[in-house]
């Protein structure tokens, strides 16, 4: 198996190609099993959480030369710091830039200003800001859908990880944007015990596999539809409840450090979500995340359903 390290931003590096016109193929010793959200498009992947530092490097000055990719009759010219931050956001669709420069720039705001601004120039992402009730507004950054290919083509993701495209469900924006923050959060946990990120699944992913099960159990008997749902769902790594398959907001695989592949679901709530959705949530198994502010919420709707269960706050 192929030891790609989802956190490990050498890898971009190593994925660039070396003459200035030559493209890599894809990096095809992906890894095995995946998760995901709702329907969609393409893929994603991610980058390392490194600390915080104050901003070092002047963006005039970035150290990383950069490499030409051509797509469509056009030229795009990237660094590895603006290959890495694409492949992150094309990963999970969504991504707050603060986020972005905590966690693929070790904080120089600066820097990513500058790769941002490149990135747009060249049609590659796209931005909208967010303005929420009581809080201050956030700036959300996408990958275009020729973003999508280039970072296809100039990194060596493995090809089951699916990267996406533009912004949907306006509604969910906000909530979406934080699952970039819980993913990584589990990711350190893994890393700490020796184990290695290889593939991250969201809900849209997950959704598609589980809808063409359900299509293809539309005219067997009952019996028969629950064999093949759970079925589906154990090889999803997920679980079968009263024929309701659970789907986490992202499903991170992992090589243990013994060389197995293990998955990990994980779920962000708000105090928004029902008891019954909580419940539900917690009974799959599911690792519960939520904010700051709606930690104590999901702590007392757990604890009223008789589920004491670990609440970690992003």
């Amino acid at each position: 198996m192929a030891r790609w390290d989802m956190l490990n931003r050498d890898n971009v590096r190593d994925a660039e190609p070396s003459p200035a016109n030559e493209i890599r193929p894809h990096d095809t010793n992906g890894t095995s099993p995946s998760v995901g959200r709702g329907p969609t498009e393409s893929s994603p992947t991610t980058t390392p959480e490194r600390p915080e530092r104050p901003a070092q490097s002047s963006p005039e000055r970035a150290p990383d030369r950069r490499t030409q990719h051509r797509h469509g009759g056009r030229t795009y010219s990237l660094r590895s710091s603006e290959i890495a931050a694409m492949r992150d956001i094309g990963t999970f669709r969504v991504v707050d830039a603060r986020d972005l420069a905590r966690f693929v720039y070790g904080g120089d705001e600066a820097r990513l200003k500058y790769d941002l601004e490149s990135l747009r120039t060249q049609g590659l992402v796209e931005e909208k800001t967010v303005f929420r009730a009581h809080k201050s507004a956030r700036k959300l950054v996408a990958l275009t859908a020729e973003g999508q290919r280039i970072v296809r083509k100039a990194s060596a993701l493995p090809e089951e990880q699916r990267l996406y495209h533009g912004f949907v469900k306006p509604k969910e924006l906000d909530h979406d944007a934080d699952l970039y923050k819980v993913y990584h959060k589990a990711a350190e946990e893994i890393r700490q015990r020796g184990g290695r990120p290889t593939r991250v699944r969201l809900d849209f992913e997950l959704k598609e596999s589980i809808n063409r099960a359900k299509e293809a159990a539309g005219h067997m008997s009952e019996d028969e539809r629950r064999r093949l749902l759970a079925t589906v769902a154990q090889e999803q790594g997920l679980t079968l409840d009263d024929g309701t398959i659970h789907l986490p907001d992202i499903q991170v695989e992992y090589e243990t450090r013994e060389g197995g592949v293990e998955r990990q679901n994980l779920e962000l709530l708000s105090r928004n979500y029902r008891e019954e959705g909580i419940r539900g949530k917690a009974a799959a198994g599911f690792k519960i995340y939520a904010r700051t502010a709606d930690s104590n919420r999901i702590r007392r709707a757990l604890h009223d359903t008789g589920m004491i269960r670990e609440v970690l706050s992003v």
